[in-house]
């Protein structure tokens, strides 16, 4: 019996999606760092800049790499990781008052903690299948 084939695509898209947002943020950081944190100054901005958007610009392309190449151990791990650094996200967020900032991050925290527990469940085979769909007792028409 096959499992339901839904849940590891939403996973997988998900995934996806974290790459699509990542990179071209990460670019965008990397070529205009003035533009998307005004107010710093060119040098530190550019520096932190440049530190900040390759490692994440790694991990945008890490997150398409795994999720269309299927490794589901892989990107569980990546996804339960990014998970945490949005947790970390959103305490920041709350320590420092700024409850609206905690919003985003809390929900792609939760939403990566279910993708990845789901890929790692599925990677080991202990995802239970779909039951199947019961019938109504009627004939089919032919």
């Amino acid at each position: 019996m096959q499992s339901n084939p839904w849940p590891d695509r939403l996973a997988r898209a998900f995934a996806i999606l974290r790459g699509a947002v990542l990179v071209p943020y990460s670019v965008m950081l990397f070529l205009e760092p003035e533009k998307v944190m005004p107010g710093s100054s060119t040098e530190p901005a550019r520096t932190f800049a440049l530190m900040f958007a390759s490692r994440t610009i790694l991990l945008g392309i890490a997150f398409f790499v795994l999720a269309i190449r299927g490794k589901r151990e892989g990107l569980a791990g990546l996804l339960l990781a990014d998970a945490a650094l949005q947790f970390f996200d959103t305490g920041m967020a709350l320590v420092t008052h700024k409850g609206a900032l905690a919003v985003v991050p809390a929900a792609i925290g939760v939403i990566g903690v279910w993708a990845g527990l789901f890929l790692l469940r599925a990677a080991r085979g202990t995802v239970p299948p779909t039951p199947p769909v019961p019938s109504s007792g009627r004939a089919s028409p032919s």
